[in-house]
């Protein structure tokens, strides 16, 4: 037998009860006949397990990947590096406000001559219907891991490109408060900057485990994003 963790993010961690949960599996269980297993513990999770991602570790994993001795495993849905040779990477997901320029300061060398940032913020309202917070949530270590691929991804795509950020907050945000920023920095405004930052947000959106839960007068919701990270998003680096 084979002893394993799994955790559960965002709603399904409510609709579990648990954030996390130790089980014992025959050897040779594969990812999807561990969800089997859980749906069986668990049969209200039946209704959120379509398009479901699982990562073994911090690598997405496929329903026929056997689940080894000890790994830990997190069930979520889908999400709603290094540094070039003397320029600066930085990537993060923090709780802490965003203080914009002196991160933007942090990756602007004596060589760049643009910066191309992207920021987002709480949007308090939505045709009709108004948010007062956001909550959000994400699975830190896998966060962090795949924001230095988005980066490592964005150097090899913009080889021009300088200093990057890739930085994401958590908590409860309340309504036009910042919530993510992609810098790019180069020596020039068409060596990249603006492409690069484009694609790092867009990127974000696809592989980087954050989740959001709406809070407003309407009551609360988790939002889930549409985008099923497969093993084939690892090679992207």
């Amino acid at each position: 037998m084979a002893q394993v963790t799994v955790t559960f993010f965002a709603a399904l961690r409510h609709i579990t009860g648990t954030p996390r949960i130790t089980l014992e599996i025959p050897d040779g269980t594969t990812v999807g006949e561990l969800k089997a297993m859980l749906l069986e513990r668990y049969p209200d999770l039946a209704a959120s397990f379509q398009g479901i991602v699982t990562s073994i570790g911090e690598v997405t994993a496929e329903d026929d990947e056997v689940v080894p001795d000890g790994a830990h495993v997190a069930l979520f849905h889908p999400i709603a590096g290094g540094s070039g040779p003397g320029f600066p990477t930085i990537t993060r997901v923090t709780p802490e406000a965003l203080r914009l320029d002196e991160l933007i300061a942090a990756i602007t060398a004596p060589t760049t001559g643009a910066v191309v940032f992207f920021t987002g913020v709480v949007r308090g309202r939505t045709g009709k219907t108004e948010t007062a917070f956001l909550d959000y949530e994400a699975y830190t270590d896998m966060a962090e891991a795949k924001l230095q691929q988005v980066a490592a991804e964005i150097r090899q795509r913009w080889p021009k490109v300088e200093g990057i950020v890739l930085v994401q907050r958590v908590g409860r945000l309340a309504a036009g408060t910042p919530t993510i920023l992609v810098a790019c920095a180069a020596p020039h405004r068409d060596d990249g900057a603006f492409e690069a930052a484009r694609y790092g947000i867009d990127r974000i959106k696809e592989i980087v485990p954050v989740w959001k839960k709406e809070i407003g007068p309407h009551g609360e919701a988790w939002v889930h994003g549409n985008y099923h990270p497969t093993v084939a998003d690892e090679g992207q680096r």
